[in-house]
C-alpha cells in the first residue's frame, strides 16, 4: 500500500513539473525595456495621452478615440498606391496575426488599423478594401488631411500638406514606416521600428500585450 502511495505521489510530482514546464514554454516571456528596444520596439516610460480624433470606416461609421478603449491597437499609416513600404509592412502584420492565431494568443482585445495618409485619393472604402486584402480583421479608415495631420503629429508620424498640383504626390515621400502601439487606455505606448522581422515582431508584441 505504501509503495502504491509513493508511486502516486511521484506521478503527481512528475505531472506537475511537466505542466509547469509546458506552461513556461508556451507563455510569452516578458522582456525588459532594453530587450524590447533591441528587438525593435521603443516603449515609452510613460504612455502619452492623445486628443480625440475622427475618421470614417467603409460603412460610414465614425472611428474615434473611444474605439481604442479596452483594446491593444496596432496602427499603421499608409496608402493604397504605396509602391513597396506599405505592402511589405502590411504583409508582416498579416503574418503576425497568423502566428498569434496559431499560438492561440488572446485576440479579443486586439485590433489592427490602417490610416490613409492619402485621403485626397483614398476613400474609407478604398483603404478598407486594401487593408482587408492582407487580413479580414484589418480596419481601414480615412478622413480629411487636417484631421490626419492632427493625429499623425500626436503619434510622431511625419506628414505634410500636398501641393496645389494634383499630379504632384511628393508629400507622400515623407512617409514614416513605424507601426504605432496604442494601449487599452487609448494612449500612445510606443512604436515598432523597421525593418520588421516576424520573429522579433511576434516576440515583442506578445511580451507587451499578454496581460
Amino acid at each position: 500500500m505504501t509503495i502504491k502511495k509513493n508511486l502516486l505521489i511521484i506521478a503527481i510530482f512528475i505531472l506537475t513539473v511537466l505542466v509547469l514546464f509546458i506552461n513556461k514554454l508556451t507563455t510569452p516571456r516578458t522582456l525588459s525595456t532594453n530587450e524590447l528596444l533591441i528587438n525593435g520596439l521603443f516603449l515609452f516610460e510613460a504612455p502619452k495621452k492623445i486628443s480625440d480624433f475622427s475618421f470614417f470606416t467603409a460603412d460610414g461609421d465614425e472611428f474615434n478615440k473611444s474605439n481604442l478603449l479596452g483594446k491593444w491597437t496596432l496602427m499603421y499609416f499608409g496608402f493604397t498606391r504605396c509602391p513597396d513600404e506599405c505592402p511589405t509592412t502590411m504583409y508582416q502584420l498579416s503574418k503576425l496575426i497568423k502566428v498569434l492565431k496559431e499560438k492561440e494568443f488572446p485576440l479579443d482585445n486586439k485590433q489592427w488599423v490602417l490610416v490613409s495618409i492619402d485621403p485626397e485619393r483614398d476613400s474609407p472604402q478604398d483603404i478598407n478594401k486594401y487593408a482587408k486584402g492582407f487580413d479580414p480583421s484589418f480596419i481601414g479608415i480615412s478622413n480629411t488631411r487636417p484631421m490626419l495631420l492632427s493625429l499623425a503629429t500626436q503619434l510622431s508620424v511625419n506628414n505634410v500638406m500636398p501641393s496645389n498640383d494634383n499630379t504632384n504626390h511628393s508629400h507622400l515621400d515623407n512617409h514614416v514606416n513605424n507601426i504605432i502601439l496604442l494601449n487599452p487606455d487609448g494612449e500612445f505606448a510606443g512604436f515598432f521600428r523597421p525593418p520588421f522581422d516576424i520573429s522579433r515582431l511576434s516576440l515583442t508584441y506578445q511580451s507587451v500585450t499578454q496581460d
